[in-house]
């Protein structure tokens, strides 16, 4: 019930018609895959092509691709750069790691 109801808040967040979202975890993508300080995080397709992470707890919007990061700047949809929700690559000190297997999910929610 509680997904049901971060679902349709996330519905009226949002200023354009929602193609699809699922929520995904650490567990689910494997920790080697898990890009996020999170433990969860809901990832949505939009109109447009506009891929987003979703903060599941504040529902705060995260932009995964330059389709959402353009929504933002145009005012379409609220949303925060994402900076701030990605962990160190300890393999790569000074960097973050990769969104690839992230946004690779979110496209999907797209068909």
């Amino acid at each position: 019930m509680k997904k049901l109801a971060l679902m349709f808040a996330v519905l009226s967040v949002s200023t354009s018609a929602l193609a699809g979202i699922e929520t995904v975890s650490r567990f689910d993508m494997g920790k080697d895959n898990w890009p996020f300080t999170r433990e969860e995080m809901m990832l949505s397709c939009e109109k447009g092509n506009v891929l987003l992470a979703i903060n599941d707890g504040t529902l705060v919007q995260y932009p995964l691709n330059a389709a959402a990061e353009e929504s933002i700047k145009a005012g379409r949809i609220k949303g925060v750069p994402i900076d701030k929700m990605l962990a160190d690559d300890p393999a790569n000190p000074g960097h973050k790691k990769s969104l690839a297997p992230i946004i690779a999910r979110a496209e999907k929610l797209c068909n």
